[in-house]
């Protein structure tokens, strides 16, 4: 079964097997979308349960014009895990100290992990920067929806998704350099 308007009527109006069928339709996804933006999977469960709160009890502010219903979920999910990243964060990151400048991102460096290892690797970033970087580069979110999304305004933005980059340009730097030291040893 889709999602389509007569399922999200019966929501609506409570039908609690319309809305067991909506949850049955939303979990996986939400569960990936969750996974990517969280911190601590140790969240996850939590995080999926205020997302769902939020998507049945503001279901009536959903307008099909604007959205499919899945993207309206999946932003509200995104947001429940943005909240989520910082009521726990212990400590906060320190911003970075170097020059910004237009480093692309080196897809061979991308190829050479599996989905499960690039988000482990990627989660290693800053937070702010990770979360700028995911929003933007994987979701498609542009800087103004980032900057209303965070509460930080578009040249903050820029800012840390050019950090974001940097930070996976060292990184592909650090990687060949391990892999040229195994090749050694091995050798």
């Amino acid at each position: 079964m889709a999602i389509n308007k007569e399922l999200i009527k019966s929501c609506l109006s409570n039908d609690r097997l319309a809305q067991r069928q909506l949850y049955d339709l939303l979990l996986p996804y939400l569960t990936v979308v969750c996974k990517r933006y969280l911190n601590n999977n140790a969240d996850l469960k939590d995080t999926l349960q205020e997302s769902f709160i939020s998507i049945f009890s503001k279901i009536n502010q959903y307008d099909i014009k604007r959205s499919q219903f899945k993207t309206w979920a999946v932003r509200i999910s995104i947001n429940c895990c943005l909240k989520c990243n910082q009521h726990s964060a212990k400590t906060s990151t320190k911003e970075l100290n170097i020059e910004q400048h237009n480093s692309m991102i080196d897809p061979e460096i991308l190829a050479q992990y599996s989905d499960e290892d690039l988000l482990l690797f990627l989660k290693k970033m800053p937070l702010k920067h990770f979360e700028v970087f995911n929003l933007h580069v994987i979701d498609g979110f542009s800087h103004k929806e980032i900057s209303e999304l965070l509460g930080i305004n578009i040249a903050l933005s820029r800012k840390r998704l050019s950090r974001a980059k940097e930070w996976l340009s060292s990184k592909k730097n650090t990687h060949h350099l391990k892999s040229f030291q195994l090749l050694k040893l091995n050798n």
